[in-house]
Order: C-alpha cells, then structure tokens, then sequence
C-alpha cells in the first residue's frame, strides 16, 4: 500500500528549491545591486528550510527515528531563523548544532529509505552535506576564507536549488 507523504508532494520540493534560490540571491544580489541585498534574503532561505523540514516531520514518513530528525532539524532552523533576526547568544549555537545534526542525519536517512526519486535523494544528501560545512564554519570559526567561501555558498545554494526541483518533479 502506498502512502501519501509530504515528501512525494511538490510543496517541500518547493521550500527547498525557494530555500535555494534565496540563498543564492543572498550572494548574488549585493554584487549586482547593493541595495536590493540584505539579511531578509538569509532569513527567507532559513524559513522556507525550516518549514520544509516541518512539512517531513508532520507528514507520515517510514520511521519514527527518521521523524525525529526531521524534528530535531526543524527546531535547529528555526532557531537560525530567529537568529538572522535577534542576538540569540549561546541558544544560536545550539541551533547550529540542531540544524547540523538533524538535516545531515535526516538526509542520511531520507537516501537510505529512499523517500525521494533516486536524482532527488542524492542532490538532497549533497545539499545536506554542504551546508554542513557551512553551518561549521559559522560555528567554530571562519576556516573558509575569501573567494572560496562564496564559492562554497554558491555550491550551496545551487545543490540546494536543484535539490528541491527534483524533489517537487515526480515520475
């Protein structure tokens, strides 16, 4: 029997290709137009990410320890959401480690039960994987200096785009 989740739904492919491409405008636009750049663009991208994790966690997902993560990873952006926008102090690392920890173990999980198309489930993993990095260096310390941070932001941003677009893509 096959069941209904909001993984197979288009609206979490969605968040997370929206999540994407405010990321990426969050880079872009301050280059381009500096007017037009700002904090909103990193706030957006948090929420529709938070809100995509929240969609996985209500919906009816194989595992209960899959769930939990996706819990545990919502809670974690929201926390980054929140904290784009107040000084959160020593709660916004903890929801650094929440959002490592709960997105890069969900979609560890998510890749090996297969809840996406197989494209999606390894852009998904990928996407997972380097905002890892990102939300590292956020936490311990610059250790990507320079050109190369925008780099990996921009990879960032792209897998995270592509990400959602096969996501939302069904069959």
């Amino acid at each position: 029997m096959t069941t209904t989740t909001p993984a197979k739904r288009p609206v979490v492919g969605v968040l997370i290709a929206l999540a994407g491409l405010f990321a990426a405008l969050a880079i872009v636009l301050p280059y381009v137009a500096p007017f037009l750049g700002g904090v909103w663009l990193v706030v957006s991208a948090d929420a529709a990410l938070t809100l995509a994790f929240l969609f996985l966690f209500i919906g009816r997902t194989s595992t209960i320890l899959l769930r939990a993560f996706f819990a545990v990873a919502t809670i974690g952006w929201a926390i980054l959401t929140v904290g784009r926008l107040i000084d959160l102090g020593t709660l916004l690392t903890v929801g650094i480690l929440l959002a490592i920890a709960g997105s890069l173990i969900s979609g560890l999980l998510a890749f090996g039960r297969r809840i996406f198309t197989r494209a999606a489930n390894i852009f998904f993993v990928l996407a997972m994987l380097v905002m890892t990095v990102v939300l590292l260096d956020k936490l311990i310390g610059p250790f990507i200096l320079g050109t190369l941070a925008v780099v990996v932001s921009a990879i960032y941003a792209l897998i995270l785009l592509i990400a959602g677009i096969t996501i939302a893509i069904r069959k």
